[in-house]
């Protein structure tokens, strides 16, 4: 495994020693179930699992410089495919917006592109993991779609999956404005987070921001006024369905 480094960071390869740094973050609830894996029970789980990243050598252990322990992992893992791998991570909750999983996932995506020689990228996240969708979102992949009831979740629910992609032309092509569209905030708005919400750090004002507006079949469910403008104050496809917005932005560019 190929040591990489950041202005932050050092990715490195793991060792057994990484053990009770990668169980104090494996056991924390908020960790694991978003992942669709449960907490860690005792360090000889997190020894069981390190014995298989050592393994498969995909996976990286990421430090924040000067310290050498380990606060989280970012990896890229077979799919079968040679020449495509599929993005991971996870990291420590105390660290948690720092931008330093971000900062990981680039430097590991230039990795692969340019050291592994991969066509392309692909990344998943649950569809409730609204901080890996951030990541997910900054580091430039473009939305695929939604696999339903793809994922058993630990309590033994169904949940859905969001899947992107990334090519190594569009990776060479540099991020593209309409990828950005997907998170928008106006912390200056008086109703700054219009509605209830535990992580107002990410909370989303697309729907104010609608980039659809001008599109006739945006995919929504506006309402025609007698002028002829569009009335988009009933619709909730912003609301919960970004990925769309982000499809239909795709569709537009491909024309």
């Amino acid at each position: 495994m190929k040591t990489i480094e950041t202005e932050r960071l050092v990715l490195r390869a793991w060792t057994m020693e990484d053990a009770p740094a990668l169980f104090d973050y494996a056991k924390n609830p908020l960790v694991g179930p978003s992942a669709g894996w449960n907490p860690h029970k005792s360090i000889e789980e997190s020894e069981e699992y390190l014995r298989f990243a050592i393994e498969q050598d995909e996976t990286w252990a990421v430090t924040c410089k000067p310290d050498n322990r380990a606060l989280g992992a970012v990896g890229l893992h077979a799919t079968g495919v040679d020449t495509t791998r599929e993005l991971g991570y996870v990291l420590h909750p105390d660290f948690w917006g720092k931008g330093i999983m971000t900062e990981a996932a680039k430097a590991v995506i230039r990795f692969g592109f340019t050291e592994l020689k991969l066509d392309s990228i692909r990344v998943v996240h649950n569809v409730i993991n609204h901080r890996s969708k951030h990541v997910i979102q900054k580091c430039g992949f473009r939305y695929d779609g939604t696999l339903r009831r793809n994922t058993r979740r630990v309590d033994g629910s169904l949940s859905d999956d969001c899947t992107y992609s990334m090519t190594r032309e569009e990776w060479e092509a540099g991020p593209k404005e309409s990828r950005f569209y997907s998170f928008v905030q106006n912390r200056a708005c008086e109703y700054f987070p219009c509605h209830k919400t535990n992580d107002p750090e990410h909370f989303n004002c697309l729907f104010c921001y609608c980039p659809l507006y001008r599109m006739k079949d945006c995919g929504g469910n506006p309402a025609w006024l007698e002028n002829g403008m569009k009335d988009c104050s009933g619709c909730t496809v912003p609301h919960f369905h970004y990925e769309h917005v982000i499809s239909k932005l795709s569709e537009r560019e491909r024309t």
